[in-house]
């Protein structure tokens, strides 16, 4: 196998996230309805212009059902060509792996607001395990973290949904039915 810089760095990351996961967890979980909540965060990795359409799908579904002010995605870009189909906009950022510290940690500041800010809700999108993602999501603040389930994925989340999120827009829909619950 050969050894590059990115594969050193999330090696490096998978260090981290088990000396984080080793710590005795101190945060406070607190569910949420969906209809109470105020502010959602979710996690994704968009690798192609179908997933960032479904993305902005989820943000208009979210926003004209229910009513959320402040709803947030971060995603995550992991191929090395440039993006051009992948534009900020209000309610989506998103980093690439040119953005990652030598721990696997974005080192943009959009992501690190995304970790300070407080989302009643934060659903993590992804499929497979993804380093920079999974750290931000045990940096987070949120007291509510959701995803789908997986034996591995424990540690990670306060609920787990057992689902297939290969594709974002159904898999939000099937949240969101939990959620409303």
């Amino acid at each position: 196998m050969k050894i590059t810089f990115l594969n050193f760095k999330l090696f490096l990351g998978t260090k981290v996230l088990e000396r984080i996961l080793k710590k005795e967890n101190t945060r406070n979980v607190q569910s949420c309805n969906i209809e109470d909540a105020k502010s959602m965060g979710m996690l994704c990795v968009i690798k192609n212009e179908n997933d960032y359409e479904s993305t902005v799908q989820i943000i208009k579904l979210i926003k004209a059902e229910y009513k959320i002010p402040n709803i947030k995605i971060l995603a995550f870009y992991p191929l090395k060509n440039d993006p051009e189909f992948l534009k900020s906009r209000l309610g989506l950022d998103f980093f690439t792996i040119y953005d990652l510290n030598y721990y696997s940690l974005p080192k943009k500041n959009v992501v690190k607001n995304f970790m300070s800010q407080r989302f009643d809700i934060l659903l993590d999108l992804t499929e497979n395990v993804t380093i920079p993602l999974r750290l931000v999501l045990l940096l987070s603040k949120s007291p509510f973290k959701i995803g789908s389930f997986s034996e591995d994925k424990k540690p990670y989340y306060d609920l787990m949904i057992e689902t297939d999120p290969k594709d974002y827009f159904q898999y939000v829909k099937h949240v969101i039915n939990y959620l409303k619950i």
